[in-house]
């Protein structure tokens, strides 16, 4: 008969030092702060998505306006609509407005707090000389100071 005696048996080690426990705290600290500062610096710099889409639609009327608008030097049949004495699109150039109003001058209710501007010059444009070309350019300003710019080419063709 053999009896062996081996001493007591050590567990295995289970668990983090604490040295280990600090690292990760640590590491996870500076994780959270970089997330944290990115999310606020992004939430400061966005716009208020009301103010985005009125501003966007108030530039896409002005320039479906000034599109039905005919060109300088072409004859018309009919009246168009358009804002009075306003007789062909570069009358537009330097439109500009503080609260929109309609084609007729009558102030639109709940937009006293936008603002529009317009430019219209004469450009040439890929084979079309510059006395037939016009770039149309709409800048809204919204509440904040947010602006947004649509602008579009209008040829003669």
């Amino acid at each position: 008969m053999c009896t062996r005696r081996d001493g007591p048996r050590r567990a295995a080690q289970a668990g983090v030092t604490l040295v280990e426990l600090i690292v990760a705290l640590t590491l996870a600290g500076v994780i959270l702060t970089s997330i944290w500062s990115a999310w606020s610096l992004l939430g400061r710099s966005s716009v208020d998505p009301l103010v985005a889409r009125q501003s966007l639609a108030i530039a896409q009327s002005l320039l479906r306006e000034i599109e039905l608008q005919p060109l300088p030097g072409t004859a018309v049949a009919g009246s168009t609509p358009g804002r009075s004495g306003y007789a062909s699109i570069s009358d537009y150039h330097g439109l500009t407005m503080t609260g929109i109003t309609d084609v007729e001058g009558v102030a639109v209710p709940g937009l006293e707090g936008y603002g529009a501007a317009v430019s219209v010059s004469s450009m040439a444009l890929a084979g079309v000389p510059a006395s037939d070309a016009w770039w149309v350019t709409v800048t809204v300003t919204g509440p904040g100071n947010e602006r947004t710019v649509l602008a579009q080419w209008r040829a003669r063709r």
